[in-house]
């Protein structure tokens, strides 16, 4: 087990100076001077020279980037430019905003998603299996802003303007309201529903063709043991790995539903950048995203190699 946690490490840290390095790339090529951005309009060359030593930026390129991965991986993501404030701590101060949109989301794909794929399975061929596959397809197939939008009209809008009645906020963020966070929150899981049925439907007919599952129902388990007690567990790998991957991406910023619904999530704040063109804040929110993408797929392989020993024996 600790061979297959150092593996798995060394992955994610693999990963991290990747995706710096590819990030400082992507910035450095970009036209316009992040020292200029800084400095104002007005500001006298000498200015600029000024702030282009104290960043660095008249270093060599492998020398900026090494500087750059080295001070991600103690998490310092540098200076906003456009708010004048460490970019650790807006990402900081937005986390738990985006957590909770995170936590909330996953857990309505799964209570949605979970049972449907059960039952599709269950129902193998029949007009519930093909009901629901189409269901399926559909909620992958939609558009997160056409479902974010939909979702936003239908549950608060619409009541409103029909019958008076305000149930859910349709935008705006308080911490640990109810009324703020269902809208997005369910949009988020909708979106995610769909590929969890999908998911849970193969994982669990290739479990019931197998040979442990036939024998168990010859011996006369009811099928309800024999898809709880024996088949979902093996088939729940699948949806293990694709949750740890999903948290990851949410943990790091839902952009699309925190805009449409003024949620101040790191996602908004990702896009507030993007328009500001704060490319220290730019760089901050990718890697911010994705040092909580390797630890989410971290935990999920974890738990993958805890409920099947043969994971740990497989190379990466």
């Amino acid at each position: 087990m600790l061979t297959y946690l150092v593996r798995r490490l060394a992955w994610g840290l693999g990963v991290l100076i990747a995706v710096g390095a590819v990030t400082f790339l992507l910035t450095y090529i970009v036209p316009g001077d992040p020292a200029k951005t800084i400095a104002g309009l007005h500001a006298s060359p000498a200015d600029v020279q000024r702030i282009r030593v104290a960043l660095g930026l008249d270093q060599p390129f492998p020398v900026q980037v090494a500087a750059y991965v080295g001070r991600v991986l103690r998490l310092d993501f540098g200076m906003s430019t456009s708010l004048n404030t460490p970019v650790s701590d807006l990402l900081i101060g937005r986390f738990p905003a985006t957590a909770q949109l995170a936590i909330g989301g996953v857990a309505i794909g799964v209570l949605i998603g979970l049972p449907l794929g059960m039952l599709a399975a269950a129902r193998r061929g029949r007009w519930t299996d093909r009901l629901i596959s189409m269901l399926s397809a559909v909620m992958i197939a939609a558009p997160i802003f056409w479902v974010a939008l939909l979702v936003q009209y239908g549950f608060g809008t619409l009541p409103k303007l029909t019958w008076k009645v305000d149930l859910f906020a349709i935008n705006g963020y308080q911490p640990f309201d109810p009324r703020h966070l269902f809208l997005p929150c369910l949009a988020l899981g909708l979106l995610l529903a769909g590929a969890y049925i999908r998911l849970v439907r193969a994982a669990l007919l290739e479990e019931l063709s197998r040979d442990y599952t036939r024998t168990a129902r010859a011996k006369g388990l009811p099928p309800s043991r024999v898809v709880w007690r024996h088949a979902m567990r093996n088939a729940a790998s699948p949806l293990l790995a694709q949750l740890g991957l999903d948290i990851g991406i949410l943990l790091g910023g839902v952009v699309i539903v925190e805009k449409i619904f003024s949620f101040a999530g790191v996602g908004k704040l990702a896009a507030d950048s993007f328009q500001s063109r704060d490319v220290p804040l730019i760089m901050g929110t990718v890697m911010f995203g994705t040092i909580w993408i390797v630890l989410a797929n971290l935990a999920a392989d974890l738990i993958q190699a805890v409920l099947d020993p043969r994971i740990r024996t497989r190379s990466i």
